[in-house]
């Protein structure tokens, strides 16, 4: 068997942590990248614009989403200042308030002083439009599938 006929694909090295904070946003940076291929939604909210949002913690833990004129990057770290900067207390906090998918949990964040934000906050509205397009859609069978397993885990733990 010749191996030769096998494509090889060269993906760019990519500086992530193992933080789960981290993880999370390289996630959404990778969907949000495919997402500016594919969905015509996408394209309209990023095609004109030009900047960055910061993603971290007090613990010193950042990922900058960069938007520029319809495409999508990501840095680590906080090498040029962001347009606008949403900090977690920790890395936990951010991934539930992420995963969460619900835009009151920022203000709630804010509130009890968890999510310190500055910035652009009209930047806020756009991720939280982007956060909508995020989840893929699934066929009818599979989400069937996803709901009877998410019954079974709640059944058996209780979350």
């Amino acid at each position: 068997m010749k191996f030769s006929s096998i494509p090889v694909v060269k993906l760019p090295l990519v500086d992530v942590s193992t933080d789960p904070l981290d993880l999370l946003v390289m996630g959404l940076v990778l969907r949000m990248k495919q997402l500016a291929r594919t969905s015509a939604k996408f394209m309209e909210l990023t095609h004109d614009r030009q900047f960055r949002i910061q993603i971290g913690t007090e613990q010193g833990m950042a990922r900058q989403i960069i938007v520029n004129q319809g495409q999508v990057d990501t840095v680590s770290g906080a090498i040029i200042p962001a347009d606008f900067t949403v900090q977690f207390t920790d890395s936990e906090q951010g991934v539930k308030t992420l995963l969460k998918g619900d835009p009151s949990a920022f203000m709630t964040g804010m509130q009890n002083g968890s999510i310190k934000m500055e910035g652009d906050f009209s930047l806020l509205v756009w991720f939280n439009k982007v956060a909508k397009l995020i989840p893929p859609k699934l066929p009818a069978p599979v989400k069937e599938k996803v709901t009877k397993v998410r019954r079974l885990i709640k059944a058996k733990t209780g979350r």
